[in-house]
């Protein structure tokens, strides 16, 4: 281990990774300027809407990789913050591709969420947070068409051990499923965002009904 990498104490945390996918399709269909402005938008976007107050360790390129320490959130606050992400996640991906729709294809957004034992590095003042991203990495690497969905290891479901996973009660949006990722089944949930959408502008009528 070199000088500038010191290794904190291990903690047990949460790892919180939203992914843009359809990212290499996009970036190889258009110019560079445009692409960094329009990447730098879609990750300020999920950045800002950051409502767990999750600490960022990186971002790298279409991911940011989130963490967090100590008690998890519960599944619903889970949710919900995917879904605040996710929807204007949308609503700024529709302004961007506004008078330029054939330059930029409709991307989704993903989510890995893990549970477990997190060694932290410090680099050069930025955390590093060890085999915990290479994990999330390869899962993040799975036959899950490219979609929008919660991707949630058994570690992080056991956490809620009043809350299995079959036990969840899930809004009529989201379907469960799951997927096999190198000989192991994994769960996740699948979000159908036009019915997501209508529910969103059903709630804002029944706010504003004027």
């Amino acid at each position: 281990m070199t000088k500038d990498l010191k290794k904190n104490e291990e903690h047990l945390g949460m790892i919180f990774i939203p992914d843009i996918s359809g990212f290499t399709k996009y970036v190889h269909g258009i110019d560079v300027k445009l692409r960094k402005e329009i990447i730098s938008e879609l990750l300020s976007t999920i950045l800002n809407t950051n409502i767990l107050n999750l600490k960022v360790s990186e971002i790298e390129g279409d991911a940011i990789l989130f963490y967090r320490y100590g008690a998890l959130p519960t599944f619903k606050d889970l949710m919900n913050q995917y879904e605040i992400m996710l929807i204007t996640f949308k609503r700024k991906l529709r302004e961007l591709t506004q008078g330029r729709p054939s330059l930029i294809p409709e991307l989704s957004l993903k989510l890995l969420v893990d549970y477990g034992t997190i060694t932290e590095y410090k680099q050069f003042g930025f955390s590093k947070l060890g085999m915990a991203i290479v994990v999330a990495h390869k899962l993040l690497r799975n036959n899950i068409p490219s979609q929008n969905y919660i991707l949630v290891t058994k570690e992080f479901l056991h956490q809620f051990q009043n809350q299995k996973a079959n036990e969840i009660i899930l809004p009529e949006w989201v379907t469960q499923r799951t997927t096999e990722v190198d000989g192991s089944l994994f769960t996740y949930f699948l979000y159908d965002t036009e019915i997501l959408k209508g529910n969103v502008l059903q709630e804002r009528k029944k706010e504003n009904p004027d």
